[in-house]
């Protein structure tokens, strides 16, 4: 945890005795219950102070890890090696991809993709299939229609539920799973509206293919970009969901795989 969120989370608890002890005292509950709210409140502000003033700053101070060991990828088995690249390539950005199939709206959250060009706009996105060798809906949508919408959440649990339950097989349209109504998800940050430029097989028998996609417009919350980037749902190893790696993290449960 970040000491901006420790910090925050204290200033919390320290807003939450006040006004404990402010109920309890207009209650006349019991004294001694009231006194030991007070020390809780006290004790919460004397750790806030050695927070802030940098008292405890080592606290914060994480040891890494150091390349060590050369391995043979090849000679991994699947699994394993799925779990060092994620781990390495890792936060991925992670997008609740919207396409339609006539008038039916599909969803899937991806972490395949990249930005690879700024002028012109170029995004590209790797898509798979699953173990009976079927394309996923969301490839056949995009080929068919030539357009997709890339949503960017925000990062809070609620939105991370969402994009596991959007990761559930269904002969449906993933919407259906959720609590909300699209094609646009109402914890979307940004939403790029793209156009199908480009489709490629990867090479060397890999199953997915890689398409690659032109924004052609963008839904966003100011007209001036954030100069520090935004805050948004992000996946960091193979399932855990997390605006970053040292905060709270969903753990994916729903596989279309």
């Amino acid at each position: 945890m970040s000491k901006p969120s420790v910090i925050e989370f204290l200033q919390n608890c320290l807003e939450y005795a006040d006004a404990s002890i402010q109920r309890k005292e207009k209650r006349g509950d019991n004294p001694e219950i009231i006194s030991e709210w007070r020390a809780y409140r006290n004790y919460t502000q004397y750790a806030l102070e050695e927070v802030e003033k940098g008292d405890l700053d080592h606290w914060f101070t994480r040891s890494f890890s150091k390349a060590d060991l050369e391995v043979d990828i090849d000679e991994l088995d699947h699994s394993t090696r799925s779990k060092w690249l994620a781990s390495t390539a890792s936060p991925r950005p992670l997008a609740l991809v919207s396409t339609r199939d006539g008038e039916r709206e599909n969803v899937a959250p991806m972490t395949s993709m990249s930005v690879v060009s700024n002028t012109p706009p170029l995004i590209v996105m790797s898509l798979s299939q699953n173990r009976e060798a079927k394309k996923r809906d969301t490839y056949l949508n995009l080929v068919k229609s030539g357009e997709c919408e890339l949503q960017f959440l925000c990062p809070t649990k609620e939105a991370a539920k969402d994009v596991d339950l959007a990761s559930t097989p269904t002969d449906e349209s993933e919407w259906n799973l959720l609590d909300c109504e699209g094609p646009i998800h109402p914890l979307a940050v940004v939403v790029m509206k793209c156009r199908l430029v480009e489709d490629y097989p990867l090479p060397e028998g890999a199953v997915a293919r890689l398409v690659v996609l032109r924004v052609e417009s963008m839904i966003v919350p100011s007209s001036i970009p954030p100069r520090e980037g935004l805050s948004l749902l992000c996946q960091h190893g193979v399932d855990r969901l997390t605006p970053s790696p040292q905060d709270w993290g969903h753990v994916a449960t729903h596989y279309r795989s």
